[in-house]
């Protein structure tokens, strides 16, 4: 796909790194051509592909002059985003991940919002949870206020801003050092941050995006990894503030989630979220797997008798006598 430059830059540049993305990158695709907001370029960064991935995007892009294809050898997804940055002409740029759906008023509400407050740097949004089929697990919001979401960043708690939901102001990005790719993966939370220290974060009370879950992604496949990047992210983020030694920093796990955890996890939050059909179908296929597992059994009849865990939890605290005299005191 190889097509020239528009004369006239668009207001939004969309970075999306494809790595073997065959199964997902269609919708992902369609779901930002379909964008109500349509003054865009999405530049489609390829990170080597082996798969069908670039075949698929040339079929669902065809001729449409606002994609702007990058063909590259494999360097890792933050490598590419920082070639899309430089590449990007937009006043603003979105982030979408190959796997992810956009809803299709996403940039015009975060536009809108950008255009509003001028001193915001990036606004994210809500985000429902979906598994590999698309099936719902759970909306999972996000704190609104600066404040709350530079609190939760100094926690390591990079979806404080979902990634993939981001639209940043780009002269605020470049200007805070853009992407480092030494930091992956946890290259979300040291930009979010030293952002933070520029401007304002923000997120919007709506849910804008679909967010798929599977046992390829990064915070599966590279959790040992992404733990001890986002620490040492943070002890720098405190160095930088005047904040000492990182007081509880995360801590050490000895392995990535196995597929039968994941799927408990699913199975959980699909309860907790109301979505029994997709809760029963990972119970059942975690509990096959591993059926002598205590959480295995746990999710199971949770799924199965539908029953929401944390409001029972939240009914025996208000039930238990130290907490009430802790809540008077």
């Amino acid at each position: 796909m190889s097509r020239g430059v528009r004369a006239k830059p668009p207001r939004v540049s969309v970075l999306m790194p494809v790595y073997n993305a065959e199964s997902d990158v269609a919708r992902a695709v369609e779901s930002i051509l379909v964008q109500t907001f349509s003054d865009f370029e999405l530049l489609v960064l390829d990170d080597g592909s082996r798969d069908r991935s670039l075949e698929i995007v040339e079929q669902v892009c065809g001729d449409d002059p606002r994609v702007r294809l990058f063909r590259n050898s494999h360097a890792g997804y933050t490598v590419r985003l920082c070639e899309g940055v430089a590449a990007a002409r937009g006043e603003f740029i979105a982030r979408q991940d190959a796997d992810d759906i956009s809803r299709p008023e996403r940039f015009e509400h975060q536009v809108r919002f950008l255009e509003s407050y001028a001193e915001v740097s990036v606004v994210g949004a809500g985000s429902l949870i979906i598994d590999p089929e698309g099936l719902p697990i759970r909306e999972r919001p996000t704190p609104l206020e600066h404040d709350a979401i530079e609190a939760q960043l100094l926690q390591g708690r990079g979806d404080a801003i979902f990634h993939s939901a981001a639209l940043f102001r780009r002269t605020h990005l470049i200007d805070a050092g853009g992407y480092r790719p030494e930091t992956e993966p946890a290259e979300d939370v040291d930009l979010y941050l030293r952002l933070a220290e520029r401007g304002r974060l923000a997120n919007l009370p709506l849910t804008l995006l679909e967010s798929r879950q599977h046992l390829s992604r990064v915070s599966v496949r590279r959790a040992v990894e992404q733990r001890q990047k986002i620490n040492r992210v943070l002890a720098e983020a405190h160095r930088r503030r005047g904040l000492g030694d990182v007081e509880d920093p995360l801590p050490a796990i000895g392995e990535s989630l196995s597929q039968a955890e994941c799927q408990r996890r699913w199975a959980h939050d699909a309860a907790e979220g109301g979505h029994l059909a997709t809760a029963r179908k990972h119970a059942w296929a975690a509990f096959r797997a591993e059926p002598l597992h205590p959480r295995s059994w746990q999710v199971m009849i949770q799924a199965l008798l539908g029953l929401r865990v944390e409001p029972l939890r939240q009914g025996l605290r208000r039930l238990d006598p130290r907490t009430s005299r802790r809540s008077s005191a």
